[in-house]
């Protein structure tokens, strides 16, 4: 369901890719953020192995999506469940089997959040915004290159 190298989300009927631009088709409802140019969509709920989520998107200015937001949903949840601790344990497990109990990656993170309003525990793919190159100031370069050993 969820590749520890790329961080792609696989469904049965749909593959999130990390920094895509999301198919206007695929949004059932978008709403704006706070943030200028951003957007939530919510894509309805999708199967897997790991059995149905309900899933959203968050997208940047530029249409790509930054953060999957995925919530297993089973009739067996109830709504007044402290703190969704049921769900909580299925998203930890899933953590767990798909992506050996690590958290941070080199395409971003996962982690679980509470949405406290609607008692609702959501699983979160947040990708990174890029690749952190290190800033290289070409005055450091030459000087790098200078102290290299010339092999011939």
């Amino acid at each position: 369901m969820i590749s520890r190298i790329t961080g792609e989300v696989k469904f049965q009927d749909l593959l999130i890719l990390p920094h895509s631009i999301l198919p206007s088709e695929l949004a059932q409802k978008s709403d704006n953020l706070p943030i200028p140019g951003w957007f939530a969509h919510q894509l309805g709920v999708h199967r897997s192995d790991f059995g149905a989520f309900e899933l959203e998107v968050l997208s940047d200015a530029a249409e790509r999506i930054q953060l999957v937001l995925l919530a297993h949903s089973h009739p067996f949840y109830e709504r007044s469940t402290r703190e969704d601790a049921e769900r909580r344990v299925f998203h930890e497990g899933i953590v767990n089997s798909e992506l050996a109990g690590q958290r941070e990656f080199s395409w971003g993170e996962v982690l679980c959040r509470l949405d406290k309003r609607a008692n609702k525990d959501w699983l979160v793919l947040a990708y990174n915004q890029g690749p952190h190159v290190p800033i290289v100031f070409p005055d450091v370069l030459r000087h790098l290159h200078a102290r290299q050993p010339f092999n011939s």
